[in-house]
């Protein structure tokens, strides 16, 4: 139990740090963010995935359980929408609190829980993860505006994906940048972490918190749904070991900050995509590290 906290407490330490930092003095999280997007996830992703072998299968394992775990909770969200009588015009937010935090919480903790080889298993997951998230996240937000098309340009606008191809293909020609260039990734992958968490922590500063019934079921579907749905699917498609265990605990964290965002800029609920996203967050240190305990003593 001492590892399991271990590997969840730094998150929320340094998430606090920058809360109460935020609340004193001017941080500028939009920069920071950018900043994270363009140059720090790129470098992670690139440095996380080109030193570590990734098989195809594997690959087409997470990605068909990411896919699945995607269906599940949509067909579940949409439901419970309509028992709860949410109106269309709110329920594409509602959906969008499918989406959990893979990279600001989902990167540390499996670093901490696993390794380096666990936290190459997640970068695999988020960046499938976000793919999913920056399209379908997108077409939720937006759908009573624009289409797919839309949604699917703006995934090829973040380095992240080409990012992972070119990791790929140094993974498989073992290829290598000059030293003085790798050591230079090397240093913008290692602030990444650091980076994240102070931006969860800077965000969260600036919410306020909305405690309706609607908050709250969304709140549980993300945080116990999630994994049940995630470790159903990853035992389905023969996921095992590490890679098993780092898929159902990315897939059990808070919902992501970015459909916070995405409220925000497509005027969808965006209080109440706040609200859930401090929630989750909250209450994700009871949640996931139950799940840590479950996957650890499960015969992955």
């Amino acid at each position: 139990m001492r590892d399991i906290f271990a590997a969840v407490t730094p998150v929320f330490f340094v998430a606090a740090a920058a809360y109460f930092i935020r609340k004193r003095l001017h941080l500028d999280v939009k920069t920071l963010s950018s900043l994270n997007i363009y140059m720090l996830i790129p470098a992670l992703v690139f440095s996380g995935i080109s030193r570590k072998p990734i098989e195809w299968a594997l690959f087409g394992r997470i990605a068909g359980a990411s896919i699945l775990v995607l269906i599940a909770m949509t067909v579940l969200l949409t439901a419970l929408a309509r028992v709860m009588r949410i109106e269309e015009c709110e329920r594409g937010a509602f959906l969008m609190t499918m989406f959990p935090n893979l990279g600001n919480f989902g990167l540390p903790v499996c670093l901490f829980a696993f390794g380096e080889e666990g936290l190459a298993f997640a970068i695999v997951t988020m960046v499938i993860g976000s793919f999913l998230q920056n399209s379908i996240g997108i077409y939720f937000a937006q759908r009573a505006h624009h289409g797919v098309g839309e949604a699917l340009r703006r995934v090829f606008r973040f380095p992240m994906m080409y990012a992972f191809v070119l990791a790929l293909v140094f993974q498989k020609t073992g290829w290598r940048f000059p030293e003085a260039v790798d050591r230079a990734v090397s240093l913008t992958a290692d602030a990444a972490i650091p980076i994240q968490l102070i931006i969860l922590g800077a965000q969260l500063a600036a919410t306020r918190l909305d405690t309706g019934v609607n908050v709250f079921a969304a709140t549980a579907v993300r945080l116990v749904a999630g994994p049940i749905t995630a470790a159903l699917f990853a035992v389905l498609v023969g996921m095992e070991g590490i890679a098993a265990r780092a898929f159902i605990v990315q897939m059990s964290g808070p919902v992501a900050i970015g459909m916070a965002a995405y409220g925000v800029q497509f005027d969808v609920a965006p209080r109440f995509l706040a609200s859930v996203v401090s929630w989750t967050f909250l209450f994700s240190f009871f949640t996931v590290s139950a799940v840590l305990y479950i996957v650890q003593h499960l015969p992955l």
